[in-house]
């Protein structure tokens, strides 16, 4: 699939395609996520361009969306689980939401309570 995405951005067949990223998220059966992406060495001498797909644990913040999406979440909890998952604190996420710590807190309930999960770090799992 990341092959054939890789293919499809390379030789983009309308406006579309041509924003379109080489990578991929799969959940490993350990449940952890991981991210691959494709890309394309540069061709030297003789030897064309070979298609290359690395491989690496996935980063919170780009999992994120996927936990998000599926508990129905609110815009404003949404945002909030994004500054969670880059590590912000209560306090960090006040300040850049303009709300208060307590309405913070009353976001990450909510979040909690949706997801079924009782701490930031299990949110982030």
């Amino acid at each position: 699939m990341v092959s054939g995405a890789l293919r499809h951005a390379l030789s983009p067949e309308n406006d579309g395609d041509r924003d379109l990223i080489p990578r991929f998220r799969v959940r490993r059966r350990s449940g952890r996520w991981l991210s691959l992406y494709g890309s394309l060495t540069e061709p030297s001498g003789d030897r064309p361009g070979e298609t290359v797909i690395i491989i690496g644990p996935a980063k919170p913040e780009e999992v994120a969306w996927l936990n998000v999406t599926a508990y129905g979440l609110s815009p404003r909890e949404e945002e909030v689980v994004g500054l969670v998952v880059r590590g912000f604190s209560n306090q960090q996420i006040s300040r850049t939401l303009f709300i208060s710590e307590n309405t913070v807190q009353r976001h990450l309930s909510n979040i909690f309570e949706k997801v079924g999960v009782r701490s930031r770090k299990s949110l982030q799992n």
